[in-house]
């Protein structure tokens, strides 16, 4: 699942939404809501063939079978935690990542204490899955977050917990939030 602007046919213009792309047999299901609806499943489901899928299987057209198959709840249950952040608007998180890419480039320092202290905030407020908000406010896919907290735990900016979600701010990590706050160096980024 990403959030994405989503352009369709027809010259309407790009909308932030929730997309979730499914595969059934030949067929590749793709699922949208808009960000600003808090719960449900998806508002559009589409149905197209699967680049790879069976030429015969899509030549027989879509199937009840198929139809039978798609997940909506899993799309509802997956896009459950976006409810917390349906009050923050595509703005919200828009201008946090404008704010996130005007620090320093690569794993910088900021970047690193940023990232620690928003994966830690979401960890505390007891949030399940608390990469996938990570992803969800920095744009970035969850395997490269997961890099870029291993090394914020190997730079000594976020502690470890063995086996789980979780983890502390270290001193360097909060001495460098309060450099960013106070001005030294880039702008000021708000945590969500």
């Amino acid at each position: 699942m990403v959030i994405t602007p989503d352009g369709t046919a027809g010259g309407t213009p790009p909308r932030e939404g929730i997309e979730q792309i499914q595969l059934i047999g030949a067929w590749k299901v793709t699922m949208w809501r808009p960000l600003d609806s808090a719960t449900g499943g998806p508002h559009e489901v589409r149905i197209e063939p699967h680049e790879n899928g069976d030429p015969q299987e899509v030549a027989r057209g879509i199937s009840s079978t198929v139809l039978r198959q798609i997940d909506t709840a899993s799309f509802a249950e997956e896009t459950k935690p976006l409810a917390d952040l349906a009050s923050a608007s595509a703005q919200d998180v828009e201008s946090f990542r404008r704010e996130l890419a005007a620090l320093p480039k690569g794993l910088s320092d900021e970047y690193l204490a940023v990232l620690s202290a928003l994966y830690v905030r979401n960890v505390d407020a007891g949030r399940r899955a608390p990469i996938h908000d990570l992803e969800i406010w920095t744009g970035s896919k969850q395997a490269t977050l997961k890099g870029h907290l291993r090394a914020a735990r190997q730079r000594g900016f976020l502690t470890k917990v063995e086996g789980k979600a979780g983890g502390r701010l270290t001193e360097k990590a909060m001495e460098t939030l309060r450099g960013i706050q106070r001005g030294e160096g880039p702008e000021e980024v708000r945590l969500p």
